[in-house]
This record gives structure tokens, C-alpha cells and sequence, in this order.
């Protein structure tokens, strides 16, 4: 294990005044912002992002829900928010019945109640549900809710993860399930069909594999002329005349029975130009994939794009901008290099300013580096309306040549924005590469010129290509904690922790946790391990499952932390999908629970806790787990 922590970026200030979303009624944040100290008061319906202490506590925040003027931390929907500052004005009300706690940052107001609006609950992809039912002593009594397994069935593969929503038709809840098979499935909490949209026969010929939508849609809550939410999903469309995929669209349909809204959807062709950084690129979707969980951020859609599966023919990185106002808005961002794909399946994260996102490898035919550097291997902020997107920040590396040449991407890992009260600075983005270095970076100043300048830099894996994940935080009495999971080669696992291993390397798949202390900047240390399926020990160089993204619950945002994952038993098939679902408790990493048989639960995935229910899409079906079984 190394750990790197270098002062260059050290000394920002941790408070950041943060714009909220679009407006709705009770499930919405303000339009002003608000940074400071001050008290949180009231409850807060949903989950509280990356906190810490209880309600009350002081920090940065937005301040939403119904604010006129100097405000003084009222406790808004889905999270907790405290300071004082400058005037706000708002249009939501709080509201909801989950008791807030701590602090936080990250945009606002986007998880209403039970509702899972996005892939990983909120802007800060923190992955952290409050789940008064799921306690430690009722996860022992997990069982598969064998009527919904039934009924929630639909045509093929599921590479996205699932979304709810609370107020569907007939003021019941829905799951939305997108599908490979280029379809939107709603079932209600029966697992029961509510409605199904096709998207037509997806196009892409060969060099798509699988077709149809990959990426989890988002929903906007905001009711529309129907009086209904909208649901946002990125598909390619169907082949033109002679099989050329030349299309993606992105749809936005009526929560109430999927029909299109008026206007959409969005065309994202080969019309689209990328012109920053001196650019004039031509958008082309024939070699690009769409991998990456849409973000809905002030208003605006953003949609990321890499290579097909696989890296081969000529692509880039790309992200695509829509207004949802207009739908004939749409603007661009490119990496400069060639390859440096947007892949990481928990999309982009968002603090209210913009977008942070990964990219990956260079890659123009075989991997190696470029003379000079052009955007791989990254954390990028990028800001602007949708038509004059910018890179307004950006890290790297020291070490991006060495990591093109082996590719092991930057992109493998989603960005989780977390707030650690009482460091210098206070406020990070961290991610994972493929060869398992855990970064933490100023998420306030990224960049270094010359490559480097990451606070934290910490080694978790012996092998290339073990990490492709999403971390989880979640704060505890005994403090602040995320959670991954790691493919093989694990180390620095405690002695005898969690599930009884060894202190050193683990060959099977991991999931692990690590305790996040204040400092300057923070540390951060390995707590436990629990071993999750995969390889059997003696296989530590194939990679058989590749573990799924993990969620954490909490039954009232602090107590009794619960991991929950995808795995698998010991596989002697190469690449064998997850199947089973572990419960992992967060303070120690004991294995509460462990079972189940949803098959084709796909890599990188996540799932979602609704109602004390947890959820994963397989290929097939959904798949629903509770305390007792239903």
C-alpha cells in the first residue's frame, strides 16, 4: 500500500456557493445559493448526501425548499443543508419524513422521499439511502420477494441501473427499467406492468455489442403539461437505409404512460460540433458507445460517449449538452486526444457548478501514450451553458503516460463527491483508476500543469484492471466512510476483518471499506474487507466476476450501515455475471447476508433500496430482496 499526499492544492476553502436544479412544488431547491455555518433544523424527506454528526451540525450547503433572503440551514428535500449567506429565493417546500443529519455538499434538491431519480441518489453519486426497516437484525432475514421476481420481467439485457419513482400513475410508485433490448419497462411495487415504450429496433450493426440503451436514464420530478414526471433515456436509433447507424436520440417521456413530450426527442448526430480548445469536430455516433448515467443538472441533460465495447476504431470522448426547454439546444464538449472514452457507468457527478467526469486511455489503434498530453486519464470539471461548454478544470496523473501504455483507465470509476468536515480542504472528489489507486483531489482546484497534485494516492490492488466501481460514503458515530469494491488482488485488508481473511492480498473480489479522518488534507485508511465472489483464490490473474457497484443504508442516516452489493460464489467460468446479493455490515464488515438467485446481473451495476426493499436489474428481469421475502 503507498500513499501520496502532496500540498500543493492543500489550502482552498471548503465553502462553495452552489446553484440548485429546476423547480418543482415540495421536491425542488431555489433558485439563489447559500454558503456559511449556521444550524440545520427540521427533517429532510430522503437521504442526507456525505455528512457527518447529526442534526444541527455546521458546514456548507444549499439552501432550498421554500427560502426568501438571508437564510439559516433550513432542512430541505433529500439532504440537510446548513449555512448562512446570500439572498436566495425558492419555490419548493421541505418536506418528507427522514430525519436530517450533519452536513453536506453537492447540488440540491434532486431525491424526493423514497423516489431514486438517479443513478446513485443525488448529484454526489454517494450511493447513501436511509431505510428506516433494513436494520442489521432484519438483514439476517433478507429473502428474494419471489412474486415481484416473477412479475418484473421484460426482454433483454439490463446494463443500467434501475431508477423509482415515488408518484407514478395513479399516485403509485414505478420502477423504471432500460433496457438493451431499446425498451422503457414501469412496474409498479407488485413488480406488475404499468406501461412499456419501445424505442424502436436499436441500430449499430456489428460494432455494437450489446445494442440498445446502456446507460441509466434520470428522471425530473418537475411535473409536466400532463401533470406527470419526465423521464430522460439516451437510445441509439433505429439503422438507416442500408444498416448504417448514423443516430442517438435522447427521449423524454411522460412518467404517466412513457408517451414522448412534445418537441423530443433530441437528434444527436453527426450535426453536433465540438468546437472547444480550438476544435471543430464532427459528432459520430457510428464509433461511439454511451456508457455513462445521464445527469440532470440546472436544467440540462448531459449525455457521455466512448468507444464501442471495446477499444477499437477511431473515437474520443465526448459529452452532449441538451436544454430541456428546448430540445433544439444541444451543444458539445470533445477531448482533444483520440480514445480517451467517457465510460464509467455511474455517469457524471455534480456540486450545482457544472459537471466533474472521467475520461480514459489514448488510443489510436494500440495502446500507447501521445507525444504530449490532450485530456486522458482525467477528472475534468467541465462548466458553461450547453452550447460553450469549457474545461474550466482538470487533473491528472504524473504517472498518464504509463497509464495509456497498459490502459488502465481513469474512467473506470465514477467521481464521488464527499465533504469532510474539519480538513484542510473540506471538500473532495475522489475516484478510482482500473489498477485500483484510490484518489482524493481538491474538487475545488483539480489541476496541477504538470500532471499530479492529487491529495491522496492510495494503492489497493497488486494486479492491472482490478477496479471499475462507483464508491459509496456514508457517515457513522465513529466517523466518515466510503466503500468499493475491487475485481482481484486486493491489499492492505486488515488482519482477521470482516469476513475472517487475512491481512495482505485477497484474490477473490472485495468489497472494502476505509475510514476518512479530518487532516490536512484527509486520510484515509482501510478499515475491512469482505470477500464477495469471483475467482477462487488461487485464480487471482482471471478475472471471473466482475463485482457490481455497491449502495449503503443507514436507518436513520447514521445508524447501523448496511453495504449492500451484487457477487457471486466462487466461479470457474470466465466472466460469469453476478447472481446473488450481499449485505455487508459498514462499521465492521461481517457478511450479514448473503443469497438469492437473480441471474445476469451485469458488471458494474448498481442497486437501489426503496421501502426496505433493495433492487438489481438482471438480464430478464428485475429483482427485489426483503426482510422476509414478500
Amino acid at each position: 500500500m503507498t500513499m501520496k499526499c502532496l500540498k500543493a492544492a492543500v489550502g482552498i476553502a471548503g465553502v462553495v456557493a452552489l446553484s440548485a436544479c429546476s423547480t418543482s412544488p415540495g421536491e425542488k431547491a431555489s433558485t439563489g445559493s447559500v454558503a456559511g455555518t449556521g444550524s440545520a433544523s427540521g427533517e429532510a424527506s430522503g437521504v442526507s448526501t456525505s455528512n457527518s454528526g447529526t442534526a444541527g451540525g455546521t458546514g456548507s450547503g444549499v439552501a432550498t425548499g421554500n427560502t426568501t433572503g438571508a437564510t439559516t440551514g433550513t432542512a430541505t428535500t433529500g439532504m440537510a443543508t446548513t449555512g448562512t449567506g446570500t439572498t436566495g429565493t425558492g419555490t419548493g417546500t421541505a418536506s418528507g419524513s427522514g430525519s436530517a443529519s450533519g452536513t453536506s455538499s453537492g447540488a440540491s434538491g434532486t431525491s424526493t422521499g423514497p423516489s431514486v431519480l438517479e443513478r446513485g441518489v443525488r448529484p454526489s453519486r454517494d450511493g447513501n439511502y436511509t431505510q428506516p426497516t433494513l436494520t442489521t437484525a432484519a438483514a439476517a432475514t433478507v429473502m428474494p420477494d419471489a412474486a415481484f421476481n416473477t412479475n418484473a420481467a421484460y426482454t433483454g439485457g439490463m446494463y443500467a441501473s434501475p431508477l423509482y419513482l415515488a408518484n407514478g400513475p395513479a399516485g403509485k410508485g414505478i420502477y423504471i427499467a432500460a433496457t438493451t433490448n431499446n425498451d422503457v419497462n414501469a412496474f409498479d411495487d407488485t413488480g406488475t406492468l404499468v406501461w412499456k415504450r419501445s424505442l424502436g429496433l436499436p441500430g449499430g450493426g456489428a460494432t455494437f455489442a450489446p445494442k440498445g440503451i446502456m446507460s441509466t436514464p434520470v428522471i425530473d420530478p418537475t411535473a409536466g403539461p400532463d401533470g406527470f414526471a419526465t423521464i430522460y433515456a439516451c437510445a441509439p436509433a433505429a439503422a438507416a437505409a442500408g444498416g448504417n447507424f448514423s443516430l442517438y436520440e435522447l427521449h423524454a417521456m411522460s412518467a404517466k404512460d412513457g408517451s414522448e413530450r412534445t418537441g423530443w426527442p433530441a437528434k444527436l448526430d453527426g450535426t453536433i460540433m465540438a468546437k472547444n480548445d480550438g476544435l471543430n469536430r464532427a459528432f459520430t455516433p457510428a464509433t461511439e458507445g454511451q456508457r455513462p448515467a445521464l445527469s440532470l443538472v440546472n436544467g440540462v441533460v448531459y449525455i457521455g460517449f466512448g468507444g464501442p465495447l471495446g477499444d477499437y476504431s477511431m473515437y474520443y470522448g465526448w459529452v452532449i449538452a441538451v436544454d430541456t426547454t428546448n430540445p433544439a439546444t444541444i451543444g458539445a464538449w470533445s477531448t482533444r486526444e483520440q480514445g480517451e472514452a467517457l465510460w464509467a457507468s455511474g455517469g457524471f457527478s455534480s456540486d450545482g457548478n457544472g459537471i466533474l467526469l472521467t475520461t480514459g486511455n489514448y488510443f489510436a489503434g494500440s495502446y500507447e501514450a501521445p507525444a504530449t498530453y490532450g485530456d486522458s486519464e482525467a477528472v475534468v470539471r467541465l462548466t458553461g451553458t450547453p452550447t460553450a461548454l469549457v474545461r474550466s478544470d482538470e487533473y491528472y496523473p504524473a504517472r498518464w503516460k504509463m497509464m495509456d501504455s497498459t490502459d488502465q483507465d481513469m474512467a473506470s470509476s465514477s467521481v464521488l463527491l464527499l465533504n469532510v468536515p474539519g480538513a484542510t480542504p473540506a471538500n473532495y472528489a475522489v475516484t478510482v483508476s482500473k489498477d485500483a489507486h484510490l484518489y482524493f483531489l481538491n474538487s475545488a482546484m483539480l489541476g496541477m500543469a504538470g500532471g499530479g497534485g492529487e491529495l491522496v494516492d492510495l494503492t489497493l490492488s497488486i494486479t492491472n484492471h482490478s477496479a471499475r466501481i462507483s464508491p459509496v460514503s456514508y457517515t457513522t458515530a465513529g466517523g466518515i466512510n466510503i466503500a468499493i469494491t475491487i475485481d482481484r488482488g486486493v491489499m492492505g485488508c486488515p488482519a482477521g476483518g470482516g469476513d475472517g481473511g487475512t491481512a495482505g492480498s485477497v484474490a477473490m473480489a472485495t468489497l472494502m471499506g476505509l475510514k476518512v479522518a479530518a487532516g490536512s488534507p484527509a486520510t484515509v485508511t482501510p478499515s475491512w474487507c469482505a470477500t464477495v465472489g469471483g475467482p477462487t483464490g488461487a485464480d487471482a490473474g482471471t478475472i471471473r466476476n466482475r463485482s457490481a457497484s455497491p449502495l449503503v443504508t443507514t436507518t436513520d442516516g447514521m445508524s447501523q450501515p448496511i453495504v449492500w452489493v451484487a457477487g457471486s460464489t466462487s466461479q470457474t467460468a470466465a466472466n460469469t455475471t453476478a447472481s446473488l446479493m450481499y449485505a455487508v455490515d459498514g462499521e465492521t464488515g461481517k457478511i450479514i447476508y448473503s443469497g438469492g438467485n437473480c441471474s445476469g446481473i451485469r458488471q458494474w451495476t448498481t442497486p437501489i433500496a426503496v421501502n426496505g426493499h433493495i433492487i438489481a436489474g438482471g438480464d430478464g428481469h428485475l429483482c427485489s430482496w426483503s426482510p422476509g421475502g414478500q
